[in-house]
């Protein structure tokens, strides 16, 4: 392992340590209390829902947990709005980010499992976007990246990227806002399955770290 990945490992422990003691420290708003905050901050707190959103979906943090907990948050109607245009704006900085910053340093962040969601967007096409959108074994994040490497047109991408999402963002935010009145218990079926995966995720991305061989410059 070199010194900048053990830097980046050592930091992720740190967030990881510093996130679990907030979060066993801090007394954390009930499920009525965030509708409250949201609904008095007004068009401010959709909008922050929504940057956080199109925030979130640059990493591989799952967009279902994340529109199932905006349908709880706002019921299905706003919900489904600040879902779709969080996701968008995701969508759009991914595709700018891919473009900025070139194959080599994208394929460092995202993966080998790019290469797949590229080949699916090398077509350029509204076809070829749509069906990487709506392929579960391609994530969002992932499709994101691939969209600015392929040359695809930017309104070609965007329009199949919203055709792709809404089926999935209409269903999570429904469930979501019916979760909503399960008050707690509703906020712990959302979050719950987010932290698991994001779990998993961490494990995996530091035994292929561990296993990767070091390079020995002569």
């Amino acid at each position: 392992m070199s010194r900048g990945e053990a830097v980046r490992a050592v930091l992720l422990l740190a967030i990881l340590v510093t996130g679990a003691v907030v979060a066993m420290t801090t007394d954390l708003p009930t499920v009525d209390q965030l509708r409250d905050r949201v609904a008095g901050a007004g068009a401010l707190g959709w909008a922050a829902i929504a940057g956080g959103t199109a925030v979130a979906v640059l990493a591989p943090i799952p967009r279902t947990a994340l529109a199932l907990l905006t349908g709880i948050l706002l019921g299905f109607w706003p919900g489904l709005l600040a879902t779709v245009v969080g996701a968008l704006l995701g969508a759009l900085m991914g595709f700018g980010l891919g473009r900025a910053l070139g194959r080599d340093t994208v394929l460092r962040l995202a993966g080998p499992r790019l290469q797949r969601a590229d080949q699916l967007a090398m077509d350029r096409g509204f076809t070829a976007v749509l069906l990487a959108r709506l392929t579960p074994v391609l994530p969002f994040f992932l499709v994101n990246y691939a969209g600015g490497l392929s040359g695809v047109r930017l309104p070609v991408y965007l329009a199949a990227t919203f055709v792709g999402l809404l089926p999935g963002a209409v269903f999570n935010v429904a469930v979501g806002s019916v979760a909503g009145g399960l008050g707690e218990w509703g906020l712990a079926i959302t979050i719950g399955p987010a932290v698991v995966v994001l779990a998993v995720l961490g494990l995996r991305w530091w035994r292929r770290r561990r296993s990767t061989p070091v390079s020995v410059e002569r």
